[in-house]
């Protein structure tokens, strides 16, 4: 997250205080708000998609009228002051106010240019396309922006607030935030018959006996796993293969190792022969997947893009042909 500082970032002088305003303004308060949230002047700005400038100005103003300053700035990033935080609270009642307004009048997504949403390469491989396609459908003028990444990332980037809403292995159990519980994905250890010939049953420690492929990033099923492996006193030798699943499914077909993969997706591998399912005792424990957003902001949006994804979530390979979106002129 940027830390730039600058004219943006220091109190304003006497001659460059704007005069006195005679009523606070909600772009006032969202600006104190998204600062003290975001913990940048920059990363305030881009989310209120306006300047570093504009932010300075808004909060300078309060400033100004309340004759107090509301940032300590003399720090690497601005820290509110006791004033500060005494606005804050107040001014996030005020914008949740006005977001019911806004909702109950079937107003609220005309303020919504971006949808940033996180999502792991699983979903990617999946339901995205059906899910953006019905976004785009219900909400045409939003920008739709998916990033893929493994979920502990994305759990701290929905933290930071530098995303609105996340797909993932992961659920957020604050009042900040809703969890909203999605299907759940099952595994299966799987290798190439050239590993394991006729084999189909094998137990715990003789899978472990065989390099274990792995994702190199701590994706949350990696996490969910460790756990399990150590619940059932299970060492393994952990083989990495990257970031990607397509990558992880080929080594596993070459005989480099064995691999838990998400079973409906590489079910064709298993058909075609390349891959062979084995069981074991105890079986694999599945994951639920879970879509996460921010209970701030506009949450109509986050509650729908939500029923959608409880709709469409499938961890199959799908055919999509997308229908064709009109574009507002």
């Amino acid at each position: 997250m940027s830390t730039r500082s600058g004219p943006t970032c220091r109190p304003p002088s006497p001659d460059e205080r704007p005069p006195p305003a005679s009523v606070i303004t909600l772009k006032q308060l969202e600006a104190v708000f998204w600062v003290a949230r975001l913990g940048t002047f920059a990363a305030a700005a881009d989310r209120l998609h306006t300047t570093q400038s504009a932010i300075s100005k808004r909060i300078n103003e309060l400033e100004v009228f309340f004759s107090t300053a509301l940032f300590d700035r003399s720090h690497r990033t601005p820290r509110l002051t006791s004033k500060g935080r005494d606005l804050l609270d107040t001014a996030e009642e005020m914008l949740q106010s006005r977001d019911r307004l806004l909702e109950r009048m079937g107003k609220q997504i005309e303020e919504v240019r971006r949808f940033r949403i996180g999502i792991t390469e699983l979903i990617a491989l999946t339901f995205l396309p059906r899910l953006i396609s019905e976004v785009r459908l219900a909400y045409p003028a939003l920008s739709f922006e998916p990033e893929i990444d493994v979920s502990t990332k994305l759990a701290s980037r929905l933290l930071a607030g530098e995303i609105d809403f996340i797909i993932a292995p992961t659920a957020i159990r604050t009042s900040r935030f809703t969890s909203v519980p999605l299907r759940k994905l099952q595994l299966a250890w799987m290798a190439s018959p050239s590993v394991v010939g006729d084999t189909r049953t094998l137990s715990l420690e003789e899978i472990a006996a065989w390099p274990i492929l792995m994702q190199a990033g701590t994706s949350g099923i990696d996490a969910i796993y460790e756990r399990w492996f150590e619940s059932n006193n299970l060492s393994i030798r952990r083989a990495f293969a990257g970031n990607s699943l397509i990558s992880l499914c080929s080594l596993t077909v070459a005989g480099v190792g064995i691999s838990y993969l998400p079973a409906a997706y590489f079910a064709d591998f298993v058909e075609r022969g390349q891959l062979v399912v084995l069981q074991s005792t105890p079986v694999l424990p599945t994951v639920r997947y879970y879509a996460v957003y921010r209970n701030e902001g506009p949450l109509p949006l986050y509650s729908r893009v939500a029923d959608l994804a409880q709709q469409l979530c499938d961890f199959s390979r799908q055919d999509f042909h997308p229908q064709p979106v009109s574009r507002p002129a």
